[in-house]
Parts: structure tokens; sequence; C-alpha cells
């Protein structure tokens, strides 16, 4: 678990990970202010939670229309 003392830490422990906007609500995080301050002050635990959650976290795919149809 992330340090209360980094509220973008928090947050990203905090996000529903099965909820269809997690990538967006993610990217949001990641684009935030309070996120790149944080990584300026991250202590080894927190280092290395955050690394072993982006560990588990699976990329969206988005696939060519045309591979989506039936053949």
């Amino acid at each position: 678990m992330p340090s209360a003392r980094l509220p973008a830490l928090e947050a990203l422990h905090r996000l529903d990970r099965s909820s269809p906007e997690f990538h967006d609500q993610l990217c949001n995080i990641f684009y935030g202010e309070e996120y790149r301050k944080c990584l300026t002050t991250l202590q080894d635990d927190d280092s290395v939670w955050l690394v072993d959650y982006l560990d588990e976290v699976y990329p969206r795919i988005a696939l060519p229309r045309p591979l989506l149809k039936p053949f």
C-alpha cells in the first residue's frame, strides 16, 4: 500500500481495475500535477509499490476494425 503522504499514489490505489474507465482514470492521474510532484519525492517503499502496481496493469489494446469482422 502506498504512503498516505502521496495523494497521487493513493489515487492509483483506489482505482477499480475492473472499471471500463480504468485506463482513462489512470492516464488522468499520470498527466496530473500531483503525480509529477510525487515522482520527485518517492521513497524506496513507494517506488517498489508503484513498480509492482504498474506491473499488474494490462495495456488497453485497440484492434483495427477490419480485424474484428468475421471471415
